[in-house]
């Protein structure tokens, strides 16, 4: 587990909770931190996620990433409207489509899912 975590001075309001599925835990793992830290040093942020611990399940890992909100906010001040122009209805959806991209580029095929979307979808998880 990424030993890293949120800073406690913001609310749980603030946090955004990914659900993230693999086949590959290990591997996968490594590069979503990678990943974050690169993110990370691009908006100038510390301590803006941090990673559940992975469940198995037939084969499949998951886990949750949880991101601070404020990460996603300088992110879009720092693209502007390229990230304006990702597709996605939401702040939310468009970190998880631009995060995707990006992981795909280095080899990763997580799926990335919106935990709020899981939890209120008549085909989610409940």
């Amino acid at each position: 587990m990424e030993s890293k975590g949120i800073d406690n001075n913001n609310s749980l309001l603030d946090i955004v909770e990914i659900e993230v599925a693999t086949l590959n835990y290990k591997r996968d793992y490594e590069i979503l931190v990678n990943a974050m830290h690169k993110v990370e040093a691009m908006v100038h942020a510390y301590d803006s996620f941090t990673i559940g611990e992975p469940d198995q399940v037939m084969g499949w890992y998951f886990f949750t990433l949880y991101v601070n909100k404020s990460l996603m906010v300088r992110l879009v001040n720092l693209l502007g409207n390229d990230f304006l122009r990702i597709r996605g209805k939401s702040l939310e959806h468009k970190f998880i489509n631009w995060l995707t991209v990006k992981l795909k580029q280095v080899g990763c095929d997580m799926k990335l899912t919106l935990k709020a979307d899981l939890m209120s979808s008549k085909y989610g998880l409940f």
